[in-house]
């Protein structure tokens, strides 16, 4: 795929695979600014299944003084690995210590970005000690992930031949249950576009090993400084939730930008270079 349209004035791209824990290996596009950057490199995860297309005005914009690892987690469809690799939280996260290695950053300055799932799984390993950023901006994390008991079952026990035809009432779903779609109607498609392109699968295994999972008792243990942007209007990711997130991180600051859209604007990056050059 070409990334030029991702990229702000004189910046350039790289991509290439690089190794995770057992064997498994995460595709990555490497940006870089014309200039050297002022700031520490971002380690970018994205959300759950999400597709780097969401992202190209906040990368453009990023671009412009940021150098950018952009990484796709094992769930996604470009990484490689045999059927049998745990998808969850843990499995997820341990993989952040071999990119970091691999991209020559352990022991350096570095800032973690993420969003959703991308946002959860670099709290865990916060919390779990795997990785130390010098900072963490996250967007929308998920403290526990609600699926409902009647989907997971669905999702469990539907042959893998015929997940193809649960998207039209997934999407269906996500309209009626997630998605204020008068304020944000751009979330629900670019959520449309995600499961068009993910790999039903492994977003199945994904989704059965998350349904289970929860952060709150571990947050108390991240002293990193911690940038939370949430939506209050974004019902998918629980605004709620991250309020209560917000309260429990020692050191967190917590930015309302009201939608989903929102948070993936122009105005988020300018926010983000804000709190950098604050702290």
């Amino acid at each position: 795929m070409d990334y030029k349209d991702f990229l702000a004035a004189g910046a350039k791209f790289s991509q290439t695979y690089l190794s995770g824990m057992d064997g498994v290996k995460l595709f990555q596009v490497h940006f870089k600014p014309k200039l050297p950057s002022p700031y520490a490199p971002v380690i970018f995860i994205a959300g759950w299944g999400s597709v780097i297309d969401s992202w190209k005005i906040v990368i453009k914009e990023m671009t412009k003084d940021f150098e950018v690892f952009y990484i796709e987690t094992r769930e996604k469809s470009s990484s490689i690995h045999h059927s049998k690799q745990e998808l969850n939280i843990e499995s997820l996260g341990n993989d952040l210590p071999c990119v970091l290695s691999e991209i020559n950053l352990i022991n350096k300055p570095y800032i973690m970005f993420g969003s959703s799932l991308g946002a959860t799984v670099i709290l865990d390993a916060i919390s779990k000690n795997k990785i130390s950023p010098t900072k963490a901006i996250i967007i929308g994390p998920n403290a526990e992930f609600h699926i409902p008991l009647v989907w997971l079952l669905i999702i469990q026990f539907t042959p893998s031949i015929f997940l193809y035809f649960l998207k039209p009432l997934v999407k269906w779903y996500m309209k009626k249950k997630y998605i204020d779609i008068n304020s944000d109607p751009e979330q629900y498609h670019k959520y449309v576009n995600v499961l068009n392109k993910a790999n039903l699968k492994r977003l199945r295994r994904s989704t059965l090993s998350f349904s289970s999972y929860k952060i709150w008792d571990q947050l108390s243990n991240i002293h990193q400084s911690i940038l939370i942007f949430t939506g209050s209007k974004d019902i998918m990711h629980g605004y709620e939730n991250i309020l209560r997130m917000s309260s429990l991180l020692p050191k967190a600051r917590l930015i309302d930008m009201g939608t989903n859209q929102n948070t993936h604007s122009i105005e988020m990056v300018i926010k983000i270079r804000e709190f950098l050059n604050n702290n």
